[in-house]
């Protein structure tokens, strides 16, 4: 009987973990998808020409700041992931490659697209009407003239410029081919300026399963494993929001170290691990490591001290100094040219455009509509004064129509709003035996 409990036992588990693995990985793949359609390819080809531009800067050293100090994110790309053999679809990029570079995407099927939204009526319409501005063009410039005027028209004619419009297929391939190769590099699957920009989505993809596996652990902390499931899916379903403008390389990078520091502090894990969470976050933004840091202090410093645990308490000095330190050695020691391309302060901008007051305001509209939870869990209740004060620090030095950097704030805050909104809509039980803290 207790071989079956055993095996019983292990069974949940597995099954738990297969669904848990099940989740995070759809879950992943899709807002990396969604992130290719909606932010690198806003710009189409032009958004994939300035993201390697970019990279390259960085990783000879000579980016701007603050990207250039936030450098572990484009290294993992440079060295490591762009060796990944993963391939993402990016439609608007892929499409236009196919019209400008490859005969055979013009069969009879795409001439009909193209005759069916710009009919031949049309083309010899506006052939017409460009031919009208060209006439009264030479007419203003030589009136009366007809032999300058009928040169000069003979001229243009023989350009055969209307044959560019009447001809879309030849006109897009010739137009291909004129394209540089340093820009043509962008259009094309094979290229090595395509395979850096895959291993910036494959980064993502990989980055953003340890964030989402990371935040279910720090769920389950406080929850049962369905309602940290929903936390997971939750996260996920605000993120979004947070790809309005390019998404960083270090973001997610960041957000998965600075995660895992709020993990091991909840579990009082191991000190060497945490140091070098502490240290691998502050390449990607120190400032993420610093607050890290703080969280750990107000839970364990603080009562190391009432305790007169002192080694315990100059540990959690220590890991307050490694940021401080970072931020030094980074900006005048590795990269002391680097200059910031905006504003360091941004107070003033936040305080007098709209939408930098109402993103962040709905962004956080769940954290704040749920943060009377924080008296009722004792990690929360020693720890939630760096929300204010990381808040702070973002309107006064960041955009904070750019809502992802309040992400940090939204996972801290996960566990908090899902057992505000499970008691709020009669769930019985919230949390459970096996969850650390209920």
């Amino acid at each position: 009987m207790a071989d079956y409990h055993l095996k019983f036992a292990l069974s949940s588990k597995a099954r738990r973990g297969a669904v848990v693995f099940l989740f995070v990985f759809v879950l992943s793949y899709v807002f990396t998808s969604v992130s290719v359609w909606t932010t690198d390819s806003r710009f189409i080809t032009v958004s994939r020409f300035i993201r390697v531009y970019g990279h390259e800067n960085l990783i000879r050293g000579t980016g701007y700041a603050p990207e250039q100090y936030r450098f572990g994110g484009f290294y993992l790309v440079e060295y490591f992931f762009k060796y990944i053999p993963l391939k993402w679809y990016d439609v608007y990029n892929s499409s236009l490659s196919d019209l400008l570079t490859s005969e055979e995407t013009w069969t009879e099927e795409m001439q009909k697209t193209v005759d069916k939204f710009f009919p031949q009526d049309d083309r010899e319409e506006m052939i017409g009407e460009i031919q009208r501005v060209i006439d009264e063009t030479l007419e203003s410039f030589f009136p009366g003239n007809a032999f300058v005027q009928n040169l000069l028209r003979g001229m243009i004619d023989g350009l055969q410029w209307q044959s560019y419009l009447t001809n879309v297929e030849e006109t897009l391939l010739t137009l291909g081919e004129m394209i540089p190769e340093n820009i043509r590099n962008h259009l094309l699957e094979d290229s090595e300026e395509t395979r850096l920009v895959n291993g910036y989505f494959t980064s993502r993809f990989f980055l953003f399963m340890i964030l989402l596996t990371i935040i279910y652990f720090l769920c389950r902390e406080f929850l049962n494993p369905g309602q940290a499931l929903f936390g997971v899916v939750l996260f996920t379903a605000l993120t979004p929001f947070a790809l309005q403008d390019f998404l960083q390389a270090e973001t997610l990078l960041s957000l998965l170290l600075f995660t895992a520091m709020i993990l091991i502090t909840k579990r009082d894990g191991s000190r060497l691990i945490l140091i070098l969470i502490t240290v691998l976050c502050c390449t990607a933004r120190t400032d993420h490591a610093l607050f890290g840091a703080l969280i750990y202090a107000s839970l364990r410093g603080i009562d190391s001290l009432r305790r007169r645990e002192w080694s315990k308490a100059v540990y959690a000095a220590l890991l307050l100094f490694i940021p401080l330190v970072a931020t030094i050695l980074i900006s005048g020691l590795l990269f002391p040219e680097a200059e910031y391309y905006v504003d360091v302060f941004q107070l003033e901008f936040n305080l007098t455009h709209v939408w930098n007051l109402v993103f962040p305001l709905v962004f956080l509209l769940l954290p704040f509509a749920f943060i009377y939870q924080i008296k009722e869990l004792t990690f929360y209740r020693r720890t939630w004064f760096w929300m204010p004060l990381f808040i702070g620090m973002n309107f006064v030095v960041g955009k904070t129509a750019e809502v992802r950097l309040f992400l940090p704030v939204i996972i801290y805050s996960i566990p908090l709003i899902v057992r505000g909104a499970m008691l709020a809509i009669g769930v019985d039980s919230v949390g459970s035996s096996d969850s650390r803290e209920s």
